[in-house]
């Protein structure tokens, strides 16, 4: 009987090879699916989550050559799962025709590996035809090799976001635009320093100075105290309304401003807008002034009035009690007399009103003309036979202005250096002189007559103003001649010393030059 072994046939060693493996299989398989059900737990949630955030996930395995993306992705382009059975070459066919190479070219990098992760913004068409911003992106799984194996990312819905993003960008060059282009000055500043910010073009045509980092608003007020006086306001109430300050410019001129501001306390910075109002308050300071002048206007003028009327009442008076020739011839000279004070004050005060309210044509003026004129009139007028007068008028071009004014002017500056000569002296002399050119003509008229005293020569040119108790006159012609020479646009100068005589010096624009 032969003898059985206990050592395993071949056979049996396959057979249980092929059970081990088996076993092996089962429990690879179970892990697999255990691992499947995970991943399919994990991949719901993370939809779940992604349609929360209106956000969609894509995979691609490139070793597999197997593509996946989730429902939201979809959903947020407007269709379900049911309408692409076969979704591969789906996102090219839907993108922008703008964004496509763009966006493509950005993919394959990742593909190739050349980059590491994906992040771009494109457009996608919606079911409805419009096109909606997505943000995808997307990160590269390489092997121990550095072959790239899986890429995957999301879909995040912009669209909204980017709207806004433009909306507040075009808003904002808007502002810039106005910030930029504005008639008013407007800057922001740093409260603890002044230093300036940023500032629109109006500020610096303002300021007249030229743009550059480091400037501060220290340097443009007149006085440092309006600045401190500012800021604590702005500290105590967040922010100030038309404020009035001075300031100067950059060349030093002076100018008032109207300040408004901000004051934003997290940022310490200040928010200003500022407004030049010179000629505003330029203008108040004018108008101020025509309310003193015409509230001494009616009262020096109503004085004035009266006073040769009842001058002129008193004298008829004692012209009716008068028996003799000679007492009513000389009651009538004096009536005469009052008359033509108040002749010449009603004059006076037709050439304030006529100055201000006619524009007479342009001529050309001969000053040799107008000057002999002028003296003529007054020489013999004035019983001033005494006086040596001295002319010297240099005129080689045309001058054209206005010749009622410039008339005005030579009348009564002679007459006045006529009229307040000095009666002390052995030879009174009035010396005019005129000197023409392309641009201006300068007129002086100089006399060692009795002069002005010194206290009394900033007062000179206002209405009814008496330099000397001599003045028989209304006191309006020196204020006449002021306005006048303003009218024309020119300017006037006194220099005088008591008892030694005054020098007029006025200067009157060539309007042939301007026209």
């Amino acid at each position: 009987m032969p003898k059985i072994s206990n050592v395993p046939t071949n056979l049996e060693k396959e057979v249980q090879r092929l059970r081990q493996e088996v076993k092996m299989l089962k429990e690879k398989d179970r892990n697999n699916r255990e691992r499947l059900q995970e991943l399919d737990h994990k991949l719901i949630s993370y939809e779940l989550a992604a349609s929360g955030a209106n956000d969609g996930l894509w995979d691609w395995d490139l070793v597999n050559d197997e593509l996946f993306i989730s429902s939201p992705w979809l959903k947020m382009l407007g269709y379900d799962d049911t309408e692409f059975p076969n979704i591969r070459g789906l996102w090219e066919s839907l993108l922008h025709p703008d964004d496509k190479e763009k966006a493509v070219k950005a993919f394959q990098d990742c593909v190739k590996g050349n980059a590491e992760y994906y992040d771009i913004q494109f457009r996608l068409k919606h079911k409805d035809g419009d096109y909606r911003w997505i943000h995808s992106r997307g990160t590269v799984l390489k092997d121990v090799k550095g072959k790239v194996r899986r890429i995957s990312g999301s879909h995040t819905d912009i669209t909204n976001t980017k709207f806004t993003k433009e909306a507040l960008g075009q808003s904002e060059l808007k502002y810039r635009n106005l910030f930029e282009n504005s008639l008013i000055a407007m800057f922001r500043t740093y409260a603890r320093t002044g230093e300036i910010i940023d500032a629109n073009a109006k500020m610096w045509e303002i300021l007249q100075v030229e743009p550059q980092p480091g400037i501060t608003t220290l340097q443009f007020y007149v006085n440092p105290e309006d600045r401190a006086n500012l800021l604590k306001a702005l500290k105590q109430n967040q922010k100030i309304e038309e404020k009035e300050i001075q300031l100067k410019r950059g060349d030093g001129e002076t100018f008032w401003a109207s300040f408004s501001a901000v004051y934003y306390q997290d940022e310490d910075i200040i928010e200003c807008v500022l407004l030049d109002i010179t000629k505003i308050k330029e203008s108040f300071f004018d108008l101020q002034k025509l309310n003193y002048e015409l509230d001494n206007f009616v009262y020096h003028a109503s004085h004035d009035l009266r006073s040769p009327l009842r001058s002129i009442m008193g004298l008829l008076n004692l012209l009716r009690l008068e028996d003799s020739n000679a007492g009513r011839e000389n009651c009538i000279e004096m009536i005469e007399g009052s008359i033509k004070r108040l002749d010449n004050l009603v004059i006076d005060l037709l050439q304030i009103s006529r100055n201000s309210r006619v524009n007479n044509p342009l001529v050309e003026i001969s000053f040799v003309t107008e000057i002999n004129n002028s003296i003529t009139n007054f020489y013999h007028v004035e019983d001033s036979e005494d006086v040596k007068i001295i002319t010297k008028i240099y005129q080689p071009v045309a001058f054209t202005s206005d010749l009622t004014r410039v008339r005005i002017i030579l009348n009564n500056l002679i007459s006045n250096a006529i009229k307040y000569r000095s009666l002390s002296r052995d030879q009174s002399f009035i010396a005019v002189e005129v000197v023409a050119t392309q641009d201006k003509a300068i007129i002086t008229v100089e006399d060692n007559g009795e002069g002005i005293p010194q206290a009394k020569l900033s007062s000179i040119f206002d209405m009814f103003f008496r330099a000397t108790e001599n003045s028989q006159g209304s006191g309006l012609g020196l204020y006449i001649v002021k306005n006048v020479v303003d009218k024309l646009g020119g300017k006037i100068s006194v220099d005088s010393k008591e008892n030694q005589g005054t020098v007029f010096k006025v200067e009157l624009p060539n309007q042939q030059s301007h026209s």
